[in-house]
């Protein structure tokens, strides 16, 4: 068909529609529901409206293409027309040997701003045209995690480098991509996301969910929410019709404005479907323009609706039987109204954009002719729809050479005198005075021209404004002044623009002229159709002085010299900027754009003009096709008809109009004379007449659309021209903002210091805690001490027994004692309060001297009194007076005993460091025993014995023992008949003391004597008048003796029987004294016992033991080494098997056996270095398991550890929080790790029952469960070691993120909310986030409860330490919500926990299954070394084990503090004992509340567990 035949069909199709429409000619066509003046018209209301049954579009873009639903979906990867060209082929941005960005922005766009439009481009056209992209593409988010490929800024560039520092960089954050699918091979290449749909589809006005949709709208009538329809709006809006303000923190874009530089909060923008859509006044200005334009079509289709729901007919037809009110209606129809606006006011848009702008955009010709598409021909589902790499890196940039520095306001005519009044700025907009509202300062302060006006005045404005040149010279607010962020507040787009490109892998320029069919650049003169000689370029330079500055072959000289002259490296963008020409865009990039248009018309199944998705009638594809741009802005704007141009997207004089409306007829086939010539004051009369007279057939409608005004009027152009806006005139438009930096940790300084400092401070605060409070515990102890000493003096009337305090040692402390002078006995004998027997005798008898030195500090309350060969008695008294009576009576002592009393002054400190306390004398007799035993039997000390000095050897030498030091060291008690006639025996020398060779005669014949030596030893010691016989009652007594020290208890009867009993046997019934060889005679059935006697001495190690039998040379001999004293349980073992039977019970026997073979001396010149081997090796074997376990423990924490660090240090060595924090994120997550397996183990060594069971198995023979304590606090000091690395991690940790951007911040940590305008500083991290508030908790928990868990807390703050672990549930529970927060990772705790609790629970729930008893105590001993004796009666039924502890409370002294002892009694013993030593506050009360002197416990309740 002849192409003109058909466009005159086509147009009298549109006549026929129009004039059914309306006789209003710029009355909005859509929508469009049929002729209204129709009997049917509301019948088809309600058909197409409510009962027609069509698919409607979604919002995510997902199933429009039913074969690949995924095409076109929001979120999925861009297309690759070009052949990427990544560095490494797989995600390395590509141009690695190409320019810096910057220099080629310098090169190709710097320029002079303010020359207009050749073709008359309106700054509306521009800004409409920002809007269609934000309409289809979005690829601007950062990837997560953050990569930066940064810009280098040159050194000395004049906006972003002035001071010439030289290392100055653009911060640049590379795109997101597929992680999922792609960047693996070069088969496989990174490829960027499009997160939004590339469908022209209202995702600008609804957002590409329904769940954003939703929070735009009112839910009435259809219509999305206005300032209007809240109370609660800014009063500002109230009288305007605006989107609703973001007071529900929609996630909408909100960098902070640069001309302010600070963040602003979210909820100043309105809601809208585009998430940038508040960027800019003028983008926004199209925001709220397509919000006014749906409410207005929702609230047209709302009235023709309801006045068809009013229609009986309809009702009838339709069988509507329910009633609504209007509100109501609009309520209930809702979701209908609203849908079918979104449907017209998509379509409306698609073919705005496509039919409308696109064609001005791509090019306009001198002639008037556009640059179309190609004719639709229906959906095609074969063709992808995505935005190609080139497309959103480069071609559609192109853009960016129109934009203008700033836009003007018009204000309406209604509201001004003047036919065209421009608005100047006030203050409201912080540039007061200026004409223009300046690009550069307007970003994200979008609200505040248009808040003070409205959006009519930027429409008006932008439709009078020509804007930029098309050219390749780019506005500064834009090349060098765009936003960026607070570290760095301006920009070069341009640069962006160029390291977009290589960040998206795009090839170089020619190859992409290739791929689109297109012949590439030969040389740099094909680049511009400005400079398509090469003789304009050829040997001249950039610099150049013949050059004008915006000449365009000096852009490309300059661009030529940045690439070294080497065009196959020229990026797309620059050449295809290069390309430009006054006709628009060159040939590559109307080509890529043409194309990406087209592909997604023609692969969008929900396009208007397919008619296949049962979405339009035809005549609503007429009617959509019918509407124009101009047609909306007329209907809901407050502008009047002959305020706006005919077309917005063009600025036009009359002849131009003229000459454009000529060229489009002709090119349409349609004649026009040679001769008609068109001036500045033809008119449509002139130009209907032409028509008419040269095409006859031609219809009135057609002539009227061709001429677009009435035959009495001038041809419809601006009616208010003003031109383009120079950026350089600053009497137009205000400077931009200079560039400013930000350090953001900015604000963190004083939190972070106080914050480490507080954690500091708050140990220390502990630990003074501690020791104040230990100090008042003491102090009370002292006081309740000087009470008692007080109260005993009052009562007592034996004036020669002193109460004082003792001091023991450093470690040992202070006890309550009582001293009293024997002058009879010429002793000093020390009692403890409560007991009738001495607990220390000092004899005084071997010595003639007596030492008595007093502090002379300000207290003056401590005396030392010496007695050679005995340690010291240090006293403390309660004041000057109780010491001075001391001190008389010890006067009184020496001088009646003849004791000569030397005295002496030192400082407490000088007389505390000279005592000799028991400590260090038992120190020097350990030595004394280890030498003595070395020389009895040449026993080599393998590195025990340390190398003596001559004042340690003078010391050991001149030793000599007391009857009591004799008695400790057989662990025998010093009144025991055995102890006294063996000392009396052994003291030759008749001094009340043994010296160190008597003590060697004695042990040499336990050593190397036979039977019958020790026989003869045994026989001397109970001979006491020294006749050479024993008589029967002195035989009876040695028996006695022996008895004593088996601690067995036997009746006089019981032993004459058997002394009868062994004379009889041995045939000397008759006989009543016994000679030796009677004796020998009468032991011959114990010979070989006898051979194999030995003595136990405390203090030596056992393989230092005496050995019995005189073997010890012999390689062979094996011998079991006796251990030291027993302890309670032990004998209450052997008592059992005594009673039962040793083949009755089955037991765990423990042998060390010691194999003892001769060896020499060890050489005097043995080095140290082998001794301390020798120790090590012995330590090992003797505690061998314990360091199985201690090892295998401590290589599983370190295991765990370097699992995690190694994991965030090479396999996340590109993960955000690793780049960020270095290797400090590895010592974290592994120390992290390390505590969640310490802290969980520590409750499997708290299952104190599974403990004692597993005590009692074949387990306990590999893994020592008497240790569980000791391991316990093991645990707990690696617990205590990842918790501090942990910590110190954290504080370099802290510190890097505090000097992150919000938006890598926002990656980094998606389970984090924030407000957009609040700055994520340090103490937002520390005190704002669960993770961290937890984390401070758990830390000042952990610092209490290790505080208060040292021994000095223990004996001293018992309750301190009992109620800081009561903490440790706190403590997991903490940990738990610590890491529940997924700063770094997904919760793993769990997994180290679960096993643990299960049986931590589970043994718990054993325990409370048990009820606690209340017993009484039947009887209360205080015995020597502070140890409480208390004896309970058994509770019928309680079954325990040997060695089991259980958990007691005084009531009187608290009834919720348990502390944990060891049974000492016997399974089969129908009593219970314990025996506690007073080492902190709660042992030393309850030894004072059972003192018998005092005792008001006894048979009182013990809480028992």
């Amino acid at each position: 068909m002849d192409p003109g035949k058909y466009m005159l069909l086509t147009w009298v199709l549109i006549l026929l529609v129009t004039t059914s429409i309306s006789q209003d000619s710029y009355k909005v066509p859509v929508p469009y529901y049929g002729d209204e003046s129709d009997s049917s018209y509301n019948e088809n209301v309600w058909r197409l409206v409510v009962e027609k049954k069509y698919e409607a579009e979604g919002y995510d873009g997902w199933y429009n293409n039913r074969a690949n639903p995924d095409w076109g979906a929001v979120d999925t990867p861009m297309r690759r027309r070009l052949p990427h060209a990544y560095s490494d082929g797989v995600y390395l941005p590509s141009g690695d040997d190409r320019p810096n960005p910057i220099k080629i922005s310098q090169a190709l766009m710097n320029g002079s701003t303010g020359y207009p439009s050749l073709r008359g481009r309106t700054a509306f056209l521009v800004f409409f045209g920002q809007q269609v992209v934000e309409e289809i593409l979005d690829a601007q988010r950062p990837g997560c995690p953050p990569e930066y490929f940064n810009i280098d800024v040159p050194k000395g560039h004049p906006d972003l480098d002035k001071d010439s520092h030289g290392e100055i960089r653009i911060p640049f954050l590379r795109s997101r991509y597929d992680q999922r699918n792609t960047g693996f091979s070069p088969n496989n290449p990174r490829e960027q996301l499009n997160e939004i749909t590339p469908w022209i589809d209202g995702g600008l006005m609804y957002g590409i969910g329904k769940t954003w949709a939703d929070a735009l709208r009112i839910f009435k009538a259809g219509k999305l929410a206005s300032t209007t329809d809240y109370k609660d709006s800014d009063e500002k809006y109230n009288k305007k019709d605006f989107p609703a303000v973001n007071n529900i923190r929609l996630p909408m874009a909100n960098p902070p404005p640069p001309r302010d530089h600070y963040l602003k909060n979210v909820n100043r923008f309105f809601r809208l479907g585009n998430p940038r859509g508040n960027e800019n006044p003028f983008l926004l200005t199209f925001g709220i323009f397509w919000y006014r334009f749906h409410n207005h079509v929702a609230q047209r289709i709302s009235n023709v609706l309801f006045a068809a729901y009013q229609d009986a007919d309809v009702k009838k037809k339709f069988n509507i039987k329910t009633e609504y009110s209007r509100e109501d209606f609009d309520k209930h129809y809702d979701e209908i109204i609203f849908n079918e606006a979104r449907k017209w006011v998509i379509a409306t848009h698609q073919k705005v954009v496509v039919y409308d702008w696109l064609p001005s955009w791509l090019g306009t010709y001198e002639d008037g002719s556009v640059f179309n598409l190609p004719t639709y021909n229906g959906y095609n589902p074969n063709v992808h729809p995505q935005i190609m790499h080139v497309f959103q890196s480069a071609a559609m940039r192109f853009g960016h050479t129109l934009v203008p520095p700033g836009v003007f306001r018009r204000k309406l005519r209604k509201d001004s005198s003047q036919q065209c009044e421009f608005i100047t700025n006030s203050d409201h907009t912080k540039d007061a005075g200026k004409e223009a509202i300046r690009t550069c300062n307007s970003y994200w302060n979008p609200q505040e021209p248009i808040e003070e006006y409205d959006i009519d005045q930027f429409i008006l404005g932008m439709t009078s404004q020509i804007t930029e040149r098309e050219d390749t010279i780019i506005t500064p607010d834009l090349r060098g002044f765009v936003f960026g962020g607070l570290d760095f507040s301006r920009r070069d787009l341009m640069a962006v623009n160029i390291q977009r490109g290589r960040d998206h892998g795009l090839p170089d320029y020619n190859t992409a002229r290739k791929e689109f069919g297109l012949e590439p650049a030969e040389s740099w003169a094909d680049l511009s159709p400005n400079c398509n000689n090469e003789t304009l370029i050829d040997g001249r330079k950039c610099d150049d002085t013949d050059f004008e500055v915006d000449d365009p072959c000096r852009m490309i000289v300059c661009l030529k010299e940045v690439y070294d002259g080497d065009l196959s490296k020229l990026d797309i963008w620059p050449g295809g900027l290069a390309e430009t020409s006054a006709d628009g865009p060159g040939s590559l990039f109307r080509t890529i754009i043409a194309d990406q248009f087209a592909r997604i018309r023609d692969g969008d199944r929900f396009w208007y003009e397919n008619k296949l998705n049962g979405l339009f009638t035809d005549e609503q594809r007429v009617a959509i096709n019918d509407t124009t741009l101009r047609h909306i802005i007329l209907e809901i704007t407050d502008i009047e008809e002959d305020e706006l141009a005919g077309n917005p997207f063009f600025y036009l004089d009359t002849e131009t109009k003229c000459n454009r409306i000529v060229g489009r007829a002709r090119s349409e086939g349609y004649n026009i004379s040679p001769g008609f010539n068109c001036t500045n004051s033809t008119t449509c009369q002139e130009i209907d007449q032409e028509l008419r007279n040269e095409n006859p057939n031609i219809t009135d409608a057609l002539v009227r659309r061709y001429a677009d005004c009435d035959n009495t009027q001038l041809l419809a152009v601006d009616p208010c021209p003003r031109g383009t806006v120079n950026g350089s005139d600053i009497n137009i438009v205000s400077p931009c903002t200079k560039l400013r930096t930000f350090d953001y940790f900015t604000g963190s300084e004083a939190p972070y210091i106080l914050t480490f400092a507080a954690v500091g401070l708050f140990i220390i605060l502990m630990i003074v805690l501690l020791l104040v409070t230990a100090n008042i515990n003491q102090s009370k102890i002292a006081e309740q001490r000087k009470a008692g000493r007080a109260e005993s003096r009052r009562k007592s009337t034996d004036l020669s027994l002193h109460d004082v305090s003792e001091w023991q040692g450093q470690k040992e402390g202070e006890r309550d004692i009582k001293v009293r002078m024997d002058i009879r006995k010429k002793s000093l004998l020390i009692f403890l309060p409560g007991q009738a027997r001495p607990t220390r005798t000092i004899d005084c008898k071997r010595t003639d001297r007596l030492y008595a030195k007093e502090s002379v500090d300000k207290a003056r309350n401590f005396l030392l009194i010496r007695i050679p060969n005995e340690y010291d008695l240090v006293l403390k008294f309660d004041g000057p007076r109780e010491k001075n009576a001391f001190l008389q009576s010890i006067k009184e002592f020496c001088e009646q005993t003849g004791i000569t009393q030397r005295s002496a002054m030192l400082s407490q400190k000088e007389l505390l460091a000279e005592a000799i306390t028991k400590a260090r004398r038992q120190h020097t007799l350990d030595k004394f025993f280890r030498i003595v035993f070395k020389h009895a039997f040449r026993i080599d000390d393998d590195g025990d014995m340390e190398a003596l000095s001559d004042e340690d050897a003078n010391a050991v030498i001149n030793c000599e023992l007391t009857i009591d030091e004799f008695a400790d060291a057989l662990s025998l008690k010093p009144s025991a008949m055995f102890v006294k006639n063996m000392f009396e025996l052994i003291d030759k020398d008749k001094n009340g003391l043994v010296s160190f060779r008597e003590f060697l005669d004695m042990i040499v014949i336990f050593a190397k004597g036979s039977g019958s030596d020790k026989a003869k030893l045994l026989f001397d010691m109970y001979d006491v008048r020294g006749s050479g016989q024993l008589s029967k009652e002195e035989f009876s007594t040695m028996l006695r003796s022996l008895m004593e020290l088996a601690n067995t208890s036997v009746e006089d009867s019981q032993i004459q029987e058997v002394i009868d009993s062994m004379f009889r046997e041995a045939g000397m019934a008759t006989k009543q004294t016994l000679t030796f060889d009677d004796f020998n005679k009468l032991l011959r059935d114990y010979k070989e016992q006898l051979d194999h006697a030995n003595l136990n001495f405390i203090g030596m190690e056992p393989n230092q033991q005496p050995q019995a039998g005189g073997n010890q040379e012999m390689s062979r001999a094996k011998t079991v080494i006796n251990a030291r004293r027993e302890n309670a349980p032990t004998r209450a073992r052997k008592t059992v098997l005594k009673a039962y039977g040793e083949d009755r019970i089955t037991r765990r026997q423990t042998h060390v056996e010691v194999k003892l073979k001769p060896r020499q001396a060890p050489a005097r010149d043995r080095t140290m270095i082998a001794k301390k081997f020798t120790e090590f090796a012995n330590y090992m074997e003797n505690y061998r398991l314990h360091v199985f376990w201690v090892t295998l423990y401590a290589l599983l924490s370190v295991a765990i550890f370097l699992e995690r660090a190694y994991y965030f240090s090479v396999e996340r060595e590109h993960a955000a929080l690793r780049r960020i924090c270095g290797y400090g994120v590895s010592i974290t997550r592994g120390a992290a790790s390390g505590m969640m397996w310490t802290y969980s183990t520590l409750l499997l060594t708290m299952c104190r029952n599974l403990i004692t069971v597993l005590r009692e198995t074949v387990l306990n023979r590999f893994i020592p469960f008497d240790s569980a304590i000791w391991f316990h606090k093991y645990v707990a000091y690696w617990a205590l070691f990842f918790t501090v690395v942990h910590i110190i991690g954290h504080s370099f940790n802290f510190y890097h993120i505090s000097t992150q951007t919000p938006g890598d911040l926002t990656c980094l940590f998606r389970n984090f909310y924030r407000p957009t305008h609040v700055l994520p500083k340090f103490h937002y991290w520390c005190w704002g986030t669960i993770t961290g508030v937890t984390g401070v908790v758990l830390t000042l928990i952990i610092i209490v409860m290790f505080v208060f868990a040292q021994q000095y807390a223990r004996r001293n703050v018992f309750r301190g330490f009992w109620l800081s672990h009561q903490m440790f549930y706190l403590v997991f529970i903490l940990m738990i919500l610590h890491g529940a927060g997924i700063l770094v990772q997904a919760p793993i705790f769990w997994t180290f926990l679960i096993a643990p609790l299960t049986m931590f629970v589970l043994d718990k729930l054993i325990s409370l299954s048990r009820n606690k008893t209340e017993i009484a105590i039947t009887k209360a001993e205080l015995l020597p070394s502070a140890v409480t004796g208390l004896t309970f009666k058994r509770p019928a039924g309680f079954e325990y084990k040997s060695g089991q502890w259980v958990r007691i409370a005084c009531l009187d002294l608290g009834a919720d503090e348990y502390h944990p002892f060891t049974l000492t009694s016997a399974p089969h013993e129908d009593f219970l004992s314990l025996h506690i030593r007073a080492v902190g506050p709660w042992t030393m009360n309850i030894r004072e509340a059972v003192d018998p002197s005092k005792s008001s416990l006894l048979l009182q309740p013990i809480a028992w567990d």
